[in-house]
């Protein structure tokens, strides 16, 4: 009988276990994220500062604060991205950024509030992040922009909230593993980045006393004098009693900050792939609905904007007349109904997304239903036209005051849409990322004026 124990016969050690197999692959950080990770605490302290979420300051001390803080994120983000393409419209949202950085430093707008401009700021800073970072799911900005949202404030930065921690264990940890094994070679030394640090303190510190010392070497750097005084003063303020209290509220903004930043750099492909297709089927399914019911619904729509118009005409031209209906004075017809207005153009968005999306193949290009959409839209087109009408009119008689040109922005926002998505209509082309970046630039130019 011939013996086949020899086929069941494996050579020790010829094949890895299922442990081995299915192991999770051991955390590793890079010298960037090491350095980055010890900028982000500096990075918190400037943050909660410039914010008021601690002790107030000045204008000028604030001013000083916001401005390192944009140019740390900056300095973070790209000592964790040198290597990824630069998209060009990441320069964009970049001067976004910081044209909204300098106005809000230096009070530099008279049209959107500080709270606003804050917002704007934050909103700026995310976009160019994952712009620069090549992590939206697009490639670009696009039809898709909410789901970037989602991921740029809540999952990059949440999932990998920890991320920081890991990343500074994994150095003194890694340091002991080589210095057990000998063939391994040390790559980077954390205490090299620690050196350096207290060096680029004791420099500034020396600069500092050198200045102060002699009045004759003081005035040929009386910018640079005032910009460290800024410095000195913030620093001498954090070190007091509040010092625990401030360090546990730097911890979470610290590693949320870190978290977008570094986390974008290992995000994978394949999450952001799934999300992509999941997000295209979804808009696949939706397809549903024949292009004659959808027709008809912005008929009907049309029909009643359209009776509006007749039956409130003379009312709603009155401000391209001049003569404002009887029993009104110029600042009630000016306000009144503006923003409702506005409102409206709104839900026709609404209603035709619904009608684009869920319209099937087959008759999305019929002349009926894109005749329909166009009609639709040139009566949004009016209800812009005539809400600046309005809104003219009141400036002209009172003049300008920042709420009544954050609503001329408004209206030539709606209005812009209403143009890119008839010539989307049209064409076939995509006008969507041109419509965002059309708001983003103008509401920029708002903020140094």
């Amino acid at each position: 009988m011939e013996n086949n124990s020899h086929i069941n016969t494996v050579p020790q050690g010829s094949a890895p276990s299922l442990q081995e197999t299915y192991q999770k692959p051991r955390f590793a950080a890079t010298a960037a994220e090491g350095i980055s990770a010890l900028l982000s605490y500096i990075l918190a302290a400037l943050y909660i500062h410039w914010s008021g979420l601690v002790n107030p300051y000045d204008d000028g001390t604030k001013a000083v604060l916001l401005i390192l803080t944009a140019l740390l994120i900056v300095t973070i983000t790209e000592i964790l991205h040198w290597k990824k393409l630069r998209r060009k419209e990441s320069w964009l949202w970049l001067a976004c950024f910081m044209i909204c950085t300098v106005s809000r430093a230096f009070n530099l707008s008279s049209v959107w509030y500080e709270y606003q401009l804050g917002l704007f700021i934050h909103l700026f800073a995310v976009w160019w992040i994952l712009t620069r970072s090549d992590s939206l799911l697009e490639g670009e900005t696009g039809h898709l922009l909410p789901l970037d949202g989602l991921n740029g404030f809540v999952i990059f930065p949440f999932s990998n909230f920890f991320l920081r921690i890991r990343t500074l264990y994994f150095f003194p940890s890694e340091a002991v593993r080589n210095r057990r094994d000998p063939e391994k070679k040390h790559h980077i030394s954390p205490w090299s980045v620690v050196a350096l640090v207290i060096s680029a303190y004791l420099l500034f510190t020396a600069a500092s006393l050198l200045i102060s010392a002699d009045s004759g070497f003081r005035s040929r750097f009386e910018d640079i004098t005032e910009f460290l005084s800024h410095i000195s003063d913030w620093i001498d303020s954090w070190f007091d009693e509040d010092l625990p209290f401030r360090f546990l509220l730097e911890l979470p903004v610290g590693c949320w900050l870190f978290g977008l930043m570094a986390g974008t750099a290992r995000q994978k492909e394949s999450y952001r792939e799934g999300m992509r297709s999941g997000a295209y089927g979804f808009l696949e399914n939706l397809k549903k609905v024949p292009g004659k019911v959808w027709t008809a619904v912005i008929i009907v729509f049309s029909l009643l904007y359209a009776a509006f118009f007749l039956l409130q005409g003379s009312y709603l031209f009155g401000a391209f007349t001049g003569h404002l209906p009887e029993g009104f004075i110029i600042s009630q017809y000016a306000r009144e109904g503006f923003f409702e207005l506005c409102k409206v153009i709104a839900v026709n968005f609404s209603v035709l997304w619904l009608a684009t999306r869920m319209v099937t193949d087959e008759t999305k290009n019929s002349a009926s239903f894109l005749w329909s959409c166009l009609i639709f839209l040139a009566e949004s087109m009016l209800f812009a036209i005539i809400a600046f009408s309005k809104l003219y009119l009141y400036i002209h008689t009172f003049g300008f005051t920042p709420l009544r040109l954050q609503s001329t922005w408004l209206v030539c926002v709606c209005f812009a849409g209403c143009a890119f998505w008839m010539w989307s209509l049209v064409t076939g082309n995509k006008s969507f990322r041109k419509w965002v970046i059309f708001s983003a630039v103008t509401l920029c130019l708002l903020c140094v004026f």
